[in-house]
């Protein structure tokens, strides 16, 4: 049995599961960071070898690694949901909009086609000076308005000439209020999927933005940030790249594994 044709009960992908779970794990860790770490802040042997203790080693100032990654988890995420829910706030009634407005058609092309402006924005507002938080919220927000509002509108432009619109309309339902009531709640699905890969499309921009430098800065911690300052220790302690990647990596699969699932829960609905 395959993974796509596996489910925990009718209705449920297993991919969802498994998604789900995986990057709540992971987003439980970066929480608890906020009640307790591996170590405290305080200054230990600088590039100390990983150990019972230290497991992933201690960074080049002497922090803990593990406890580092912890906080610069949570930063990356917290930066990369407020930065998702803001584009989907404003992109999904952009996207309604449209549809309301225009008539149907596949926009496939046409979303494919505003990925390189949308990503274009990120990098333009990456370069503003403002605050690194500032700049990597509206470096993911920006480009998501733009995608929200394309892929909802191409999910949704279909469905609004169904009859069953229709008659609500004819029976004098407004525009609004008909999508509302009768076209949002059978997109529930597809629109939480979006959320998801925006979510970890997200991750990837902060990590690849503060890498660049164009992100958060010291004494900050993100994932990012991380393999920014130990890229230059890669040799002799490899594990303060390799884990910080790997947790970036993980989460983002993750999270495009369960919004794969709940595309096809709906196609097999």
């Amino acid at each position: 049995m395959t993974l796509e044709a596996a489910s925990v009960r009718p209705g449920i992908d297993l991919r969802v599961v498994l998604g789900a779970a995986l990057a709540l794990i992971i987003a439980i860790l970066a929480l608890t960071s906020l009640a307790w770490t591996p170590h405290g802040a305080a200054s230990l042997t600088p590039l100390a070898e990983p150990d019972a203790i230290h497991w992933i080693g201690t960074d080049a100032t002497g922090r803990d690694g593990a406890s580092v990654l912890m906080a610069a988890t949570l930063t990356t995420l917290l930066l990369a949901i407020f930065g998702t829910l803001a584009s989907l706030f404003v992109g999904i009634p952009m996207g309604v909009a449209l549809a309301l407005r225009l008539p149907p058609s596949n926009r496939t092309a046409h979303a494919i086609g505003m990925l390189p402006p949308a990503l274009l924005i990120g990098v333009l507002v990456s370069g503003l000076a403002a605050p690194a938080n500032l700049t990597l919220f509206l470096a993911i927000a920006l480009p998501g308005v733009v995608v929200a509002a394309v892929i909802t509108r191409r999910i949704l432009a279909p469905l609004w000439h169904r009859d069953y619109v229709t008659a609500a309309r004819l029976a004098g339902l407004r525009p609004l209020a008909a999508a509302q009531r009768h076209v949002l709640p059978r997109l529930l699905p597809q629109l939480v999927a979006l959320g998801l890969e925006l979510l970890a499309v997200a991750i990837l921009i902060e990590v690849s933005l503060s890498f660049a430098g164009l992100g958060v800065l010291p004494p900050g911690a993100s994932l990012g940030l991380m393999l920014r300052e130990a890229q230059q220790f890669m040799t002799i302690r490899p594990l303060l790249i390799v884990v910080p990647g790997a947790v970036a990596v993980v989460t983002a699969l993750a999270l495009m594994l369960a919004a794969s699932g709940l595309r096809g829960t709906r196609h097999g609905a």
